[in-house]
């Protein structure tokens, strides 16, 4: 078959492997003749691969390795009970197979119809996935509440987003701000309730499985009205956060958030590193007592495309576009 072919297939579902092997074959890739399955507990990426008759699971590392080394478009393929052999031009790959799939596949079997999804949901998802916390002591602050009323929030106690769109096909559910990072990249267009996942389709056939929770999510209205001044962005802002985000890195300090200062007439972005920082500020109609806030860059830059003004109150900012909210708590300076 085509060495590209069999590439994508696993690169599709790569993201369900685990790091570790703490469910047996966990980290390996399961082909089920005429489909390639990752689970690794949390999310499961299923696609579909035609023109290979193998079941059973072979260790994805040294697969995928292998695969991505040698050079020719095609490779050929032998396999038996206990071993898949590859050959691409010269060279030749032998790789244990393990004919038993063990993976607990069956959880995900019991589901609903397919349904499509609204418009605006993954979008809503990857923005709301910013202020979703890291902090697993309290584990629902970790989720992004997907409401069956087309409400999709989420929170870390110093920020909040809201995003409006329409009524979803399924009931409520908590999707975990981890899965939803790889989700998002798919595109599905179909979606379906299971037993304690749920459950995305794409055009070509590829579903990605999500473990999600079932707790109410705290009611965050009251927090998201802000009474206050109107402050605007420069219209530099952008190219501002370009600069100035170079140091925000997630293994960094505020998990790669930039903090944003507002005092008389200026406003500051400042990034900090293991391996350094940048500054820059910018001129700004501003009068109120000085303020900091964290924001991740990336969701700043997103905001300020769409609007450069927000509400200053005395205690937090909040961002408004069409059908979403965003509220970040303020730090006064001393």
């Amino acid at each position: 078959m085509k060495k590209a072919d069999l590439i994508k297939a696993l690169e599709a579902v790569r993201p369900g492997l685990a790091n570790k092997e703490m469910i047996e074959q966990s980290t390996s890739f399961a082909f089920m003749e005429d489909r390639v399955v990752t689970y690794n507990d949390e999310i499961s990426i299923s696609y579909p691969l035609k023109g290979i008759p193998i079941q059973g699971a072979i260790k994805a590392e040294e697969l995928y390795a292998f695969l991505s080394k040698v050079k020719t478009e095609e490779i050929e393929i032998e396999t038996d009970d206990t071993e898949i052999r590859l050959k691409a031009g010269r060279a030749k790959a032998g790789f244990t197979l393990q004919s038993e799939i063990k993976l607990p596949l069956e959880e995900l079997d019991e589901k609903t119809k397919w349904k499509s999804v609204p418009e605006g949901l993954m979008d809503a998802i990857k923005f709301a996935a910013f202020s979703c916390s890291s902090d697993m002591s309290r584990p629902i602050l970790t989720c992004i509440n997907v409401d069956k009323s087309g409400r999709i929030e989420s929170s870390d106690n110093l920020r909040i987003t809201r995003y409006e769109i329409e009524k979803l096909p399924v009931e409520s559910f908590l999707l975990p701000a981890t899965s939803a990072r790889d989700l998002v990249k798919y595109n599905p267009t179909e979606m379906c309730s299971g037993k304690g996942w749920i459950h995305f389709q794409t055009e070509e056939g590829t579903v990605f499985s999500c473990r999600i929770f079932d707790e109410a999510y705290p009611d965050i209205s009251k927090i998201l009205e802000v009474e206050g001044v109107e402050v605007s962005f420069p219209k530099t802002i952008e190219e501002i956060l370009d600069r100035t985000s170079v140091f925000s890195k997630k293994e960094n300090a505020n998990s790669g958030d930039i903090i944003v200062s507002l005092e008389k007439n200026k406003i500051t972005l400042r990034s900090e590193g293991i391996s350094g920082w940048s500054e820059e500020d910018a001129n700004i109609r501003y009068s109120a007592e000085p303020v900091s806030f964290m924001v991740h860059p990336q969701l700043l830059k997103e905001i300020v495309s769409k609007v450069r003004n927000c509400t200053l109150g005395s205690d937090r900012l909040r961002f408004e576009g069409q059908g979403w909210v965003h509220v970040v708590a303020l730090q006064v300076k001393e």
